[in-house]
């Protein structure tokens, strides 16, 4: 198949794929293209396995998970970016204020995690552990600390999420 009639017979339907993930337009986009742009050059690796168009999709599905996670590592909640609160020309009394409160709530809903979820999100947000150092301290498994990150964020997620559903 030609460039254009891979990028013309998907082009819809792969955006629309990218837009149920991203729920941004003009991400979905910029999603859509790079995956339009991955399918046409590994072209040749499809084996005929299955239809071409699920071939496409498997793509642009794991296309998007991997967008999404590596952008969830980005945006964490609990990254904290030391150099930005150490900008005293930025700092005001009133950013200070902020950041403090700030500070406070997210102890305040650490404190109350459960203590297998809180231990791990400390270990490896505050003192910038390794999940394999981690792994040694806690003597778990690799897949356990990742599944209590993971859930420690989703309850600190929704601890936040419905403090503004009240507001």
């Amino acid at each position: 198949m030609e460039t254009w009639e891979i990028y013309a017979a998907y082009k819809n339907k792969v955006y629309h794929l990218a837009l149920s993930y991203v729920k941004d337009t003009y991400l979905a986009e910029d999603l859509s293209h790079e995956i339009l742009v991955k399918c046409y050059l590994t072209r040749k690796t499809f084996n005929g396995d299955c239809s071409f168009q699920s071939w496409i999709y498997r793509i642009a599905i794991n296309h998007c998970i991997d967008y999404l996670r590596k952008e969830a590592r980005h945006s964490s909640l609990l990254y904290e970016d030391v150099d930005l609160f150490n900008d005293k020309n930025g700092c005001t009394p009133e950013s200070e204020v902020l950041l403090q409160s700030e500070k406070e709530d997210l102890r305040f809903k650490l404190r109350q995690l459960p203590s297998k979820y809180k231990e791990v999100i400390i270990l490896y947000y505050f003192q910038e552990q390794s999940l394999k150092e981690i792994e040694g301290h806690l003597n778990i498994n690799l897949s356990t600390i990742k599944t209590r990150l993971f859930r420690a964020k989703r309850l600190l997620r929704d601890m936040y999420e419905d403090v503004e559903a009240i507001c």
